[in-house]
């Protein structure tokens, strides 16, 4: 049993500290690692789905979920692919060969691979997710998708 908190606010610190006490009082035994930081995870995903519902609404791509697994595939696989050897290595023996259907569903919860289908972007580093963010930019701003209220930007 592997549990992650992150203690942004009094109320997660009272939770964190209740579940180590209630740990310690039944196992005896609790390992505890802490780091200070955001958790880059959470704002990444709340960008990328905020994105996705974005290029829903603007093209007929289909749903936030469609819209997710084709940017998995065609810009997160790229970037994994390209900067890591076991990654690459382990794609192209599992999907490369396959049909582009086959791929495309396996980027979403699917009895494969879980709730988040394929792994991608959850193996990002943080350079990795940026660099994803840039690349669904670059492809849907040229479709006339605008990101810059998301992005934090002035519009133009």
């Amino acid at each position: 049993m592997t549990e992650k908190i992150s203690v942004n606010c009094q109320a997660k610190l009272s939770e964190a500290i209740t579940m180590m006490t209630r740990l310690f009082r039944d196992k005896k035994f609790v390992v505890v690692s802490m780091r200070p930081g955001k958790d880059r995870t959470l704002d990444q995903n709340a960008l990328w789905f905020a994105m996705y519902e974005r290029i829903a609404k603007s093209t007929e791509m289909g749903d936030a979920e469609e819209v997710r697994r084709y940017c998995k595939l065609h810009h997160g696989v790229p970037i994994m692919r390209a900067s890591c050897e076991e990654f690459r290595d382990g794609y192209n023996l599992a999907l490369l060969s396959l049909p582009y259907e086959i791929k495309l569903r396996w980027m979403g919860p699917c009895a494969m691979f879980g709730p988040d289908g394929f792994p991608v972007t959850r193996l990002f580093n943080r350079a990795q997710g940026c660099q994803y963010t840039d690349r669904i930019v670059e492809e849907f701003a040229a479709r006339g998708v605008h990101f810059a209220d998301l992005l934090g930007e002035e519009a133009a």
